[in-house]
């Protein structure tokens, strides 16, 4: 694929794995589908049509409803949207999150050598989903490849220009340059400190309790509180990240140890003993 540096044979590595691995299936979008029927039924069959937005917390999950307590404190039952990229959690991430495997995208800028004239702004970690339920031109967002812009005619897209990149990340060298597999390219991209990492899931798969949701959509009168949602935003102040274990400086051969140690084990071997001290005064009278 003409426009990226060609693949080193050897990489430095320095992603580490998860605690937690991710799953890489889409389990929060697929209950709401399993459960929409239900949900649909309790909703009832007529058309919502009094257009309501509102913030609130995320409480929980239950039969196909996403409960939020809004910001007024009432409790409302909220029906998610049809469309799977109208449902969206976001949230920040740090390189220690990242491990290879996970799903990535990002717009990449191309000059007329080929090659990347900037690091990457932004990188998109986002999860796997059905692509039954993508729509027309949502499915680039999730199909591994490399994108031209969908603006320009065809036969004016060439190597120079703005590039969307989607693929499987295998890891990042210790220069700073991603490598990507996207589709039947392997790529590279360079990242520096200014890059920005974001999780974008289409389900509730990292989501817990108390998280901000913002909602678009629409009621019934006077039910305000049964909502059929058109878009579900989820959003939190956690930031995703793997805390490194400290490395133990190894000992030097003959170091002395901790002078606080020492002290201690000195105030030990001076503390007073009477039985020891009436032994020591009985043989110096003999």
């Amino acid at each position: 694929m003409p426009g990226f540096a060609a693949v080193k044979s050897k990489f430095i590595w320095t992603i580490v794995p998860l605690v937690a691995a991710i799953t890489s299936t889409s389990c929060g979008q697929g209950a709401f589908n399993q459960a929409a029927p239900g949900a649909q039924q309790a909703f009832g069959a007529t058309p919502a049509n009094e257009i309501t937005n509102f913030t609130g917390k995320l409480k929980g999950f239950q039969r196909g409803v996403i409960m939020v307590t809004k910001d007024d404190g009432t409790e409302a039952m909220v029906l998610p949207p049809e469309r799977l990229t109208s449902f969206s959690f976001v949230a920040e991430a740090e390189p220690s999150f990242l491990r290879p495997g996970m799903l990535v995208r990002f717009a990449v800028n191309l000059g007329p050598t080929g090659l990347p004239i900037q690091p990457v702004q932004v990188v998109t970690l986002f999860n796997q989903v059905n692509p039954k339920q993508l729509q027309g031109q949502e499915r680039e967002q999730f199909t591994p490849g490399v994108y031209g812009d969908r603006h320009q005619p065809a036969n004016q897209q060439g190597v120079a220009g703005k590039k969307s990149v989607v693929g499987k990340l295998i890891g990042i060298s210790g220069n700073g340059v991603m490598l990507v597999q996207a589709g039947k390219y392997r790529l590279q991209a360079p990242v520096n400190e200014q890059t920005k990492w974001e999780v974008r899931f289409n389900d509730l798969t990292l989501a817990k309790a108390d998280d901000k949701v913002t909602v678009a959509g629409f009621y019934n009168p006077p039910k305000v509180n049964q909502i059929r949602a058109d878009r579900i935003t989820i959003t939190t102040d956690r930031v995703f990240k793997t805390e490194q274990p400290e490395a133990k400086r190894p000992r030097k051969r003959g170091a002395k140890d901790d002078p606080a140690d020492e002290d201690k084990a000195d105030a030990k071997g001076d503390a007073p003993n009477e039985e020891n001290a009436d032994e020591k005064k009985a043989a110096d009278e003999k």
